[in-house]
């Protein structure tokens, strides 16, 4: 099978710095907040902080301004001040700024094509480059050395995760190499794996609607059973009970284009990112009406949860939030991370995808809406979302479980029952399959 990617998501971004020009009435008084207290935050004088984000919202304003020594970003290292609707300081959050960061020389001995070359190596790239990201900054090691860094980003089709590589810009050591992708649930609990396209200048795209089967939110809260008897994965098998447990949704968006729809529309786009290469199940017609049994099954059922979340978020509650890239788009694969019994959100690119180890995790929307939420952290923070003090799972946890608890599937006495540890429930789909929520 053809591999079909989007050519504009290979993006390279070779920068030296990401501090993007923002601005705000309220800057002046929070900066003017920043200096009268710099000498109790011990903020260094060589060193400067830059108005880096503007976040407007019903409780006031945000700003955020990140770190920097001769322009160049200090990594992770920002104040964020809060202002309440009357134009007072509400909240300020330090805690993030790094403390003792040494003046250095800010400019690198080799270049950022041959830091980039460096990273591909150490991070075993395989397979079609999905994403790259190469930007400059002054970084704090863990021995507390300061030191000018390139951090570059890549994603690999065929080694999924994103990878990330710090390495010494004046001497070219690789400092570390890491997968940073946020994950469903640890992968050393889990670590079994399962072993062109050209559209015409001319054809017209619109946008239109369609039908779809989808599990809502997952089979055994539908029919309020336990894993058992015929609700049991059997090798993503299908059954009359299983189809039963499904739910013909409308699909309020789906691009159509020369006759072709895809599952795309203005906040969501299934994407070919990660091996397996499923394709994209595009179709002549706008019923897309699968069994769990065919792949095209977990890829609407995602595509579905996905578009309904971030509808709601954006346009019934009327809160801006969607991914910092792709002009807003969220792109996913439903068939991801070579197979393997996880999910993960990788923030470098705002994608997302799941695995398809046990019951594929695509079918389940706790597990889909809970990756969602680390996206909802990570954009409503401008790419500053926590994974400390369990903040990016409770975020996840939480936007997950408000859902299941909005349908109203199960009474309180039936969740006391089902939550006993001699069931080993939980609200997901085939718990008893290993699926679990960290």
């Amino acid at each position: 099978m053809k591999l079909k990617i989007n050519s504009l998501l290979l993006g390279c971004l070779l920068s030296y710095s990401n501090v993007v020009a923002q601005e705000s009435p309220l800057e002046g008084p929070a900066k003017k907040w920043i200096t009268e207290n710099s000498r109790n935050l011990q903020i260094p004088n060589y060193t400067s902080l830059q108005l880096s984000f503007v976040k407007k919202g019903f409780s006031g304003e945000t700003l955020r301004f990140q770190q920097t020594i001769k322009n160049v970003p200090v990594f992770q290292s920002e104040i964020i001040v809060h202002f309440n609707k009357s134009g007072n300081i509400s909240y300020t959050g330090t805690e993030n700024l790094k403390d003792g960061i040494k003046e250095i020389n800010t400019i690198p001995s080799f270049s950022a094509s041959e830091a980039l070359t460096k990273a591909h190596i150490a991070a075993k790239s395989a397979g079609k480059t999905i994403y790259e990201e190469n930007k400059l900054f002054v970084y704090l090691t863990d021995i507390g050395d300061t030191k000018l860094v390139y951090r570059v980003l890549t994603n690999f089709h065929d080694n999924p995760g994103s990878w990330e590589t710090i390495i010494d810009a004046q001497t070219g050591e690789i400092i570390s190499v890491k997968d940073i992708a946020v994950y469903h649930h640890d992968e050393k609990e889990d670590p079994k794996k399962k072993n062109k396209e050209k559209k015409s200048e001319s054809q017209k795209t619109i946008l239109g609607t369609g039908s779809g089967y989808i599990f809502e939110p997952d089979p055994l809260s539908k029919v309020q059973v336990a894993y058992g008897g015929q609700y049991v994965d059997g090798s993503d098998a299908t059954n009359a009970s299983l189809d039963a447990a499904r739910t013909l949704v409308t699909i309020p968006e789906l691009e159509l284009a020369g006759g072709v729809y895809k599952l795309k529309g203005t906040f969501v786009e299934i994407q070919e990112l990660e091996s397996p290469a499923t394709g994209l199940f595009t179709q002549a017609s706008n019923q897309f009406l699968f069994n769990r049994n065919e792949q095209g099954f977990e890829a609407v059922n995602a595509y579905w949860h996905l578009d309904n979340n971030l509808r709601y978020i954006n346009l019934t509650l009327g809160i801006q939030c969607v991914p910092l890239q792709y002009n807003g788009v969220l792109r996913f694969d439903p068939h991801g991370l070579s197979g393997s019994d996880n999910s993960h959100y990788i923030p470098s690119n705002d994608t997302l995808a799941f695995g398809e180890g046990g019951v594929d995790d695509a079918e389940d929307a706790d597990v889909i809406i809970h990756e969602l939420g680390h996206g909802i952290h990570d954009w409503l923070t401008n790419g500053n979302a926590s994974q400390t003090q369990g903040l990016g799972e409770g975020s996840g946890d939480y936007w997950a479980q408000s859902y299941s608890r909005s349908l109203n599937q199960w009474s309180s006495s039936l969740l006391k029952n089902k939550t006993k540890e001699s069931d080993v429930f939980y609200f997901g789909f085939f718990l008893n399959d290993e699926f679990q929520i960290q």
